[in-house]
């Protein structure tokens, strides 16, 4: 098992970029991976490869929904103490009327789920694990209909089936393992001795862009995808799915980084595949 310290915050999975709290820090000293490495108890860890039963999909997981669940419930308690939610009771039966279809659809409705709505003008969504569901006043006055709704709240529920969180978090503690690692063999060598700060910052940038980002806008896209099969099984038009990335581009205004300095893809991206995805799946024809 691993150890609680070894997260800072539990993860928020964002159904929109704009707002997403970065990738939770692992508290894992360096002088505390350099003794796991030679007393050989830390790279063990890394032959945890299991198959995921809703997508078939290979994953690397070092933890289990369980333990992730219970890091990150502190962090929940917290936010539903600090974020006011809505008093708004229509607005509260619409979005849990859509999560139940959704939550049906997913073959998930006998779960218990925590869904609650705050009252803030972000344009946003998002998953913790445990089951954990925030939905922004926001997103909701985005929406233009129950089906676009649906897309947001099937996108979520998609994480959860994705293990998406628990998936992230084990790349992060792997990844400063190998840093670790790396760091050591490289302060063998002359030109480590030289340059390490150099090679480390290097090493560094390189996971950031050329694994962990790439590996979360990947959960994105999945996320999307399996919300359309929940939408097209609870009886949601999902051609309103690909409509809805178009809103998020046109109140985006293009002021977003380029993707491949963001966890998620572009909006123009996310409707595309997810048009092409629709008519592969013959759910309907856009």
């Amino acid at each position: 098992m691993l150890d609680k310290t070894m997260i800072e915050t539990a993860e928020r999975i964002e159904f929109d970029g704009a707002a997403l709290k970065d990738a939770p820090a692992i508290k894992m000293s360096r002088r505390g991976l350099i003794t796991g490495l030679a007393c050989g108890t830390v790279i063990p860890i890394m032959s945890a490869c299991t198959t995921n039963p809703e997508t078939g999909a290979n994953q690397f997981l070092l933890v289990g929904d369980d333990q992730i669940a219970t890091m990150a419930l502190s962090a929940w308690t917290d936010l539903k103490k600090q974020t006011p939610q809505v008093s708004d009771e229509r607005l509260r039966r619409r979005v849990l009327g859509v999560w139940n279809k959704i939550a049906i659809g997913a073959n998930r409705a006998g779960q218990d789920w925590d869904v609650a709505v705050f009252d803030t003008d972000d344009v946003n969504a998002f998953v913790m694990p445990g089951n954990k569901v925030g939905v922004y006043r926001g997103i909701t006055e985005l929406t233009e209909n129950d089906d676009q709704l649906s897309s947001v709240l099937g996108h979520e529920i998609g994480h959860v089936a994705g293990r998406h969180a628990a998936e992230r978090f084990s790349l992060q503690v792997a990844s400063q393992v190998g840093l670790a690692a790396g760091s050591i063999a490289i302060a063998q060598s002359e030109t480590g001795r030289r340059y390490g700060n150099e090679i480390a910052a290097l090493g560094g940038a390189a996971l950031q862009f050329g694994v962990l980002l790439p590996y979360s806008r990947q959960h994105e896209l999945q996320a999307d995808r399996l919300g359309v099969d929940y939408m097209h099984r609870a009886g949601y038009d999902v051609r309103q799915s690909p409509r809805l990335w178009g809103l998020m581009a046109e109140k985006s205004g293009g002021r977003r980084v380029p993707e491949f300095l963001s966890t998620h893809p572009d909006p123009g991206r996310r409707r595309q595949e997810l048009i092409n995805y629709i008519n592969a799946r013959g759910y309907a024809f856009i």
